[in-house]
């Protein structure tokens, strides 16, 4: 591939492309039928791809918030919490009828398989403990051992309630118009998970009571949903990029010919998923619109060439030859270079992103491969193009006029335009400075999406759904009797508190100033911290482990402070979690470590600051790649810098445009451009490919207007086709996956504008020496014997002109 580059070893490299296009054209049906066959055996591989969205695959690795809840769920069992949320349209909840539909609720709920054993709580489940006192001393009870019918016992319960802080927000609104059930569930199935609470919540509603799932299982289970539409985006972008495939050449073959290859590069990309073990996520799911549309789109480049090499030689055999001799090295160059470029996403932290990335890459090497094999040989076989065909394809009837515009314009004023690109980059990147990083899960879906819907209820009318949880390690048994630590744990829960966001909190600082204030007779002034060691271990004792295994380990080495919040917003939580900090260093004695900032909250500021760091460097990797390899393959370090300018300008133009519209950098806005930054050295790559061949028989300035007049056009229908195919994805009621296609679109239109503009201009006023190297026209020899024909080969329609492997203008 590189030694096609370099003109001491042209005819080395001309030669082994020609070899493999001469075995391709005269074994046609035998390179059809193994690629079938590998592709039939891919095929099969689809059984093993497996649908499964679970939250390890979307939250960021190895970061020391995520680590939080890892170690949560090791201490404490904490999972995927979800929440029913019980409404009454008139009144309270302190009813009957209300009550004893939350104990069915609760009951109901603890049995959905996969419910954690102990995780389930309402204000009527036997694990909400009360303190009540009788001649034998204080009893450690349920909150509600029976549902009361008569006024006073009503009355007597709502007033117990209400005494217990710890309950308002967690298990009862602060009105008293709602009630929560709250679950943990672990295992890989949200989607069964949620369809059995929603059951379970379909049986209990009527005219007087509204509930709602949320929760992290909805959450999930809406992935899996929005991550089997696929098929029928997959179906729309193919008939989009067949409109814009007969736009590109007017005929019905080369329409149906790279839509083929491209079908059969996606079963290839997917057939490897199942094979290397891959599941189907959100991110990995969309690989086949990537695949799709960028192995339509480099069937483009292909067939573009063989209608110029068939111009010009005026044979079929001979067409695919020299078509696939000119093009194969730069496919493979651009190729690699793409693969490469997604292969880097391999480095980021979650690893739905990583999958994603090295099935990008699969794929594209996949697209390849088949087009490289499968476009000449079904090429060889197919009857020559007709001149009306042949004239239909040559010429465009607004495209032609606007690339020769643009030429004219680069050729005569190149500084000028260099001037023009560079202000309205400027322009566009100054957006940059009003660009803020805040990823959030919600924004992943749309406003009207059910699951955002019932999150956006419980949030406004029963409590917070953004979870805050918090460590404290004393590392050795008993620890936690301090009354120092105990009297800390205390002030950070009430820091929480006293947020107005914050809607409950929940510590074991809130079972011993129960259990005080129980001691001390119920007065309301006794709501306060034991001071002593020895009372917390007695108060601790009056507990069973169960009723305190969410808040203390049976060691009292570990305890967790939890908190629901109804604001995401980043900016609030990093102030919160520094605050929250600075009172823990202040307060608890040494020896004890306390680790801030777990939940969700936690989770989105860890991957706020991977897209600060990680995303920011994986830019920077993935540039990197395009640059050593463009600048190997040119044998040119200037030549990486050229191919790189255009990209540049794409990111910088995307990134602004965020700022402007106010679209958040999340680290899903972040990989989507880079995907742009990937697919984009492509367009480079093609026409300084292009501008190399046509400088060796022409003056530079001809040179750059004949490879904008010819590369270009492939450059501007291969962009037109990626972008096209991606636009569908805005018809997807999935708001990340609209995200991509907006992204992506942009970065392709911009990508191949600032290429046929930017790029020629910048080599217009500093030749590069691996143009100005190879000007002379290369000697032409003769044609090879003419190769045999079979019954199905097209007939020489004129005698041609030079060689397939002479450079073609």
């Amino acid at each position: 591939m590189l030694s096609a580059l370099d003109p001491s070893e042209r005819a080395s490299a001309e030669s082994v492309w020609g070899r493999l296009a001469r075995i391709i054209v005269m074994r046609p049906r035998l390179m059809i039928a193994v690629v079938l066959l590998v592709t039939a055996a891919l095929a099969t591989e689809l059984r093993h791809l497996h649908l499964q969205v679970t939250l390890h695959d979307n939250i960021q690795e190895n970061h020391p918030h995520t680590r939080i809840d890892e170690r949560l769920a090791a201490e404490f069992g904490v999972q995927q919490s979800a929440i029913v949320a019980l409404g009454v349209r008139d009144g309270d909840i302190f009813n009957p009828s209300t009550l004893e539909r939350l104990q069915r609720l609760t009951d109901a709920v603890a049995r959905v398989p996969g419910a954690v054993p102990g995780s389930v709580a309402s204000i009527t489940s036997p694990s909400v403990k009360t303190l009540r006192a009788d001649a034998d001393g204080l009893l450690v009870g349920p909150l509600v051992p029976s549902i009361p019918h008569d006024p006073a016992g009503l009355a007597a319960l709502r007033a117990t309630v209400f005494a217990n802080p710890m309950y308002i927000g967690n298990l009862v609104t602060a009105d008293g118009r709602g009630a929560l059930v709250v679950a943990d569930f672990a295992g890989d199935d949200p989607e069964r998970v949620t369809a059995a609470l929603e059951a379970v919540a379909a049986r209990e509603r009527d005219d007087r009571h509204e509930i709602y799932v949320g929760g992290q299982p909805p959450a999930l289970a809406a992935l899996d949903g929005v991550t089997r539409s696929i098929a029928p985006l997959l179906v729309l972008a193919l008939l989009v990029i067949a409109l814009v495939h007969y736009e590109a050449f007017r005929t019905g073959q080369a329409v149906i010919l790279p839509l083929a290859t491209a079908g059969l590069s996606v079963v290839w990309a997917m057939g490897l998923m199942g094979l290397l073990g891959f599941n189907l996520t959100p991110w990995s799911a969309v690989t086949s619109i990537l695949v799709l549309s960028v192995a339509a789109g480099h069937a483009v480049q292909i067939l573009k060439r063989y209608y110029e090499c068939f111009d010009d030689l005026r044979d079929n055999r001979a067409a695919v030859i020299a078509s696939v001799t000119r093009m194969g090295p730069v496919m493979v160059t651009a190729g690699l270079v793409a693969a490469g470029g997604f292969a880097s996403l391999a480095t980021f932290g979650m690893p739905a992103v990583r999958g994603f990335g090295l099935m990008a890459a699969l794929g594209i090497l996949s697209a390849l491969v088949v087009e490289l094999t499968i476009i000449p040989a079904c090429r060889s076989l197919l009857p020559a193009p007709r001149s009306a065909e042949a004239e239909r394809e040559r010429r465009h009837r607004l495209l032609d006029p606007a690339l020769d515009a643009i030429a004219g314009a680069v050729c005569r004023r190149p500084r000028l335009v260099l001037g023009v690109i560079g202000v309205a980059v400027l322009t566009a990147a100054l957006g940059m400075l009003r660009l803020e990083v805040n990823t959030s899960f919600r924004s992943w879906f749309s406003p009207d999406a059910r699951v955002i819907v019932a999150d956006r209820i419980i949030n406004r009318r029963f409590t917070g759904t953004s979870t805050i949880r918090i460590l404290v390690d004393g590392h050795v048994s008993d620890a936690l009797l301090n009354p120092g630590a105990m009297a800390a744990i205390d002030e950070l829960e009430a820091a929480l508190a006293a947020e107005p966001a914050v809607t409950a909190t929940l510590a074991v600082a809130d079972y011993m100033k129960m259990t005080n204030r129980a001691m001390l007779g119920g007065d309301a002034g006794a709501y306060r911290m034991p001071t002593s060691r020895h009372l917390i271990a007695q108060y601790l004792g009056l507990f069973s482990t169960g009723d305190l295994g969410r808040v203390v380990s049976a060691d009292y080495r570990v305890a967790a402070i939890y908190a629901l919040s109804r604001s995401d917003d980043a900016r609030w939580a990093e102030g919160l979690f520094a605050r929250l900090r600075q009172l823990a260093a202040e307060r608890f004695p040494r020896g004890f470590t306390v680790s801030i900032a777990g939940g969700e909250l936690g989770q989105m500021l860890a991957t706020n600051q991977t897209v600060v760091r990680e995303k920011l460097m994986n830019m920077l990797q993935v540039s990197v790649v395009i640059f050593a390899l463009s600048s190997l393959v040119f044998r040119s370090v200037l030549g990486g810098l050229v191919v790189l300018a255009p990209l540049a300008c794409a990111a910088l133009v995307n990134l602004g445009l965020m700022g402007w519209l106010g679209i958040p950098l999340s680290f899903a806005t972040a990989t989507f451009t880079a995907m742009g930054v990937s697919l984009g050295a492509d367009f480079a790559i093609y026409l300084i490919f292009r501008l190399r061949e046509e400088a060796r028989v022409r003056s530079l300035a001809d040179a750059i207007h004949a490879a904008l007049c010819t590369s270009g056009k492939a450059i501007f229908f291969v962009a037109s086709a990626i972008a096209a195919g991606y636009l569908t994805l805005l018809v997807s009621g999935f708001a990340l996956w609209r995200q991509l296609g907006l992204h992506v679109a942009l970065m392709m239109l911009v990508s191949a504008l600032a290429t046929l503009t930017l790029l020629p201009a910048l080599i217009l006023i500093r030749p590069p020496r691996f143009l100005s190297r190879f000007r002379k026209r290369p000697a032409i020899r003769p044609l090879p014997p003419p190769l045999p024909l079979d019954a199905e080969s097209a007939p020489d329609r004129a005698a041609p002109r030079w060689s397939a492997e002479a450079t073609t203008p």
